[in-house]
């Protein structure tokens, strides 16, 4: 979607409106937009998918400090219930140097410094071990350190964090294809189609289980069925190599 300046200056309005009427006072969203116009000088990674299109600017902070004075001034005096949301965000805040060192990690996996964010990880789970974000990112890590043994006990710890998020089964599995338990992998695999079906690389990956397995006729079948979704990939390659050396298809003449 995309949204003019207008549109911004509505949603401004209104959210000051809503405030008051909540019967909180306008000075919070003033508030709200001094720490946001902080974070996007001080700290532009903070904020920066939020207000990716639009800044939040100068003019937009004038202009909630000008209505506050203004339209809600007989509304100034109203409660902030500043206490209210210390005790409701107490939690959050406990956990603020975890998830800096969970961001800071995210940005070194993102420039493949995976030996970095591991020591990151480790920093942040120490604060935080049962953080299902945290688990599954160093269970990511380790998947890519070639640690497969760690990456498969940090991915089955962040699914029993949460046993309904299905990407860790995802990890898991692929960590104990990796480490060549190929029966435990293609259950993984199972279980996640349950929780989270229409993924083509989980037909590819439960091939590979059934490959491992030994069980080439049910492997055949599901490499096809991942050509139904993807000709050009090296996973896509590697099914047709299978398929063509098992004897189910002709290779293509070029």
């Amino acid at each position: 979607a995309r949204y003019s300046r207008q549109d911004e200056r509505q949603a401004d309005a209104l959210g000051m409106e809503y405030m008051v009427r909540a019967g909180y006072s306008p000075r919070g969203m003033v508030g709200l937009m001094e720490v946001l116009r902080s974070l996007s000088k001080h700290k532009p990674d903070a904020i920066e998918m939020m207000f990716a299109t639009h800044p939040m600017s100068d003019e937009r902070y004038r202009t909630a400090v000008e209505r506050s004075e203004t339209r809600y001034r007989s509304s100034l005096g109203l409660p902030l219930y500043r206490e209210r949301y210390m005790d409701h965000t107490a939690g959050l805040r406990k956990l603020r140097g975890a998830i800096e060192q969970m961001q800071k990690a995210e940005r070194l996996m993102g420039r493949r410094k995976f030996q970095e964010a591991e020591d990151a990880l480790k920093k942040a789970l120490r604060e935080a071990p049962s953080d299902y974000a945290g688990l599954l990112m160093m269970a990511k890590c380790r998947l890519v350190l070639k640690q497969y043994p760690e990456a498969e006990r940090f991915a089955a710890e962040a699914r029993a964090v949460d046993p309904e998020e299905p990407q860790a089964l995802h990890v898991e599995g692929i960590a104990m294809i990796r480490g060549k338990k190929f029966t435990k992998a293609y259950e993984a695999f199972q279980e996640y189609e349950k929780l989270l079906p229409g993924n083509p690389n989980t037909i590819f990956l439960k091939g590979l289980s059934l490959e491992g397995m030994g069980r080439k006729k049910e492997a055949a079948r599901a490499y096809s069925r991942y050509l139904d979704y993807d000709r050009q990939s090296k996973q896509a390659r590697y099914a047709y190599g299978r398929l063509v050396e098992w004897g189910y298809i002709k290779p293509t003449r070029r």
